[in-house]
């Protein structure tokens, strides 16, 4: 008889079905609306502004909106259609190139992996022919000026993020090991170190400017006078347009080829844009000093313990401990530091207008910079946007290389 009762008291299966139903509805609402108030912002000036970008860089817009041109924009900036697919199959060989690679290692068949390997040797030989047969699109872009500036643009930024990104990690990496001993006024350094970070950047890229890389009376200049440098023969820095390669070519009396001299990627940065880069570095390795502080102090003491136990000195250490454990934080640096100078404007921007907006000869004229010129100065906005949405690519595109490439060596405790 209790059975019965019991069985008549609890509610239908339908009934508790619609119960649970209606509390899953309830529950996602209450979601829903704690999260429509940052959605909205996200929305309205998030992903409406890209959109509304994307619908100008298809359009002639001078200030107004005129025809619509689809995707003359972009095809003006890159060049010929079959360069530009050219050079998205050599980055394609070298991506199947990197996976073939990968699973070569592994094979335990010798001969397969011999296989592999050739195979991925065939593929980077094909995809740096296509990808260096890019400096010659500079070249043939020359008939459209707008199509090599934009070109030297991307190339410009390739050296300035290759030119500090390394330094500043390989720079942070040993001055935050050495902040990371017992040693007197550690706390100082740091703070001193992070300085130039925090400090506005229009104030510190001014100084540097005018007190640092002045060609007269600047401090670089003046300690090589010190050092016996004739005055003539001191370097012009931030008005310098001549790229490295060439300016170390007549300082060590080289007589380099015409393919190197005539070449926009083998003649290296200007000197101006080498100023730059030494700018950054010094900005930015305070801030990634510190970023790594907080990477070594996450590393379990027992780690290295254990290790020396073991009979490991100094340099296994660093190399089979400290090393892999904060791969996590050389990884996070890198991604952001790239993504940083490929976004790159202020700095350059104030370091390099005192001979026009982009440096002399527009050497330091970022793919950044060459944006915010085409809205400035021409009111291209349809270039711009479309110019903007090229560099979205890129940066994408890195990126991903850079996951790809992180996955086996990026080491989470």
């Amino acid at each position: 008889m209790s059975n019965d009762l019991q069985r008549t008291d609890l509610p239908p299966r339908k009934e508790r079905r619609k119960g649970l139903h209606r509390r899953r509805r309830q529950e996602a609402l209450q979601a829903y609306l704690f999260l429509a108030p940052a959605t909205t912002l996200l929305f309205v000036f998030g992903i409406l502004p890209v959109g509304y970008a994307l619908y100008i860089s298809l359009h002639r817009w001078r200030i107004q909106r005129g025809a619509f041109i689809g995707l003359e924009n972009y095809t003006r900036l890159l060049g010929a259609p079959t360069n530009v697919t050219l050079l998205l199959a050599g980055i394609g060989l070298l991506i199947g190139a990197y996976y073939v690679w990968r699973s070569a290692a592994v094979q335990s068949s010798g001969w397969r992996m011999g296989l592999r390997l050739g195979v991925a040797g065939m593929l980077i030989i094909g995809g740096l022919t296509l990808v260096l047969g890019a400096d010659g699109m500079i070249e043939y872009a020359a008939q459209d000026r707008r199509t090599q500036d934009y070109l030297l643009s991307v190339l410009r930024t390739v050296f300035y993020s290759a030119g500090t990104v390394p330094f500043q990690l390989v720079f942070a990496f040993l001055l935050s090991n050495l902040l990371f001993q017992e040693i007197r006024g550690k706390s100082f350094f740091r703070m001193l170190y992070f300085l130039p970070y925090i400090t506005p950047t229009v104030a510190t890229a001014a100084v540097w400017r005018a007190i640092v890389f002045e060609p007269r009376r600047g401090l670089v200049n003046s300690i090589l006078m010190s050092l016996g440098v004739a005055a003539d023969n001191l370097p012009q820095w931030i008005l310098e347009p001549e790229g490295i390669t060439l300016l170390l070519g007549q300082w060590l009396g080289l007589d380099l080829p015409a393919w190197v001299v005539n070449s926009a990627a083998l003649s290296g940065p200007s000197l101006a844009m080498v100023a730059v880069c030494i700018y950054n570095i010094w900005v930015f390795t305070g801030y990634n000093t510190v970023i790594y502080l907080a990477g070594l102090g996450a590393i379990p003491y027992e780690l290295y313990e254990a290790a020396k136990i073991d009979g490991a000195g100094k340099w296994q250490l660093l190399r089979h401990v400290t090393l892999p454990l904060v791969s996590p934080t050389t990884y996070f640096l890198t991604l952001m530091g790239i993504i940083g100078t490929f976004k790159a404007i202020n700095h350059i921007y104030i370091m390099t207008q005192i001979v026009g907006l982009g440096g002399p000869q527009s050497t330091t004229t970022t793919a950044a910079i060459f944006i915010f010129k085409q809205f400035r100065e021409g009111n291209r906005w349809g270039v711009a946007s479309a110019a903007s949405f090229v560099l979205l690519g890129i940066i994408l595109l890195l990126t991903w290389m850079q996951n790809r490439a992180a996955e086996g060596r990026v080491h989470y405790a």
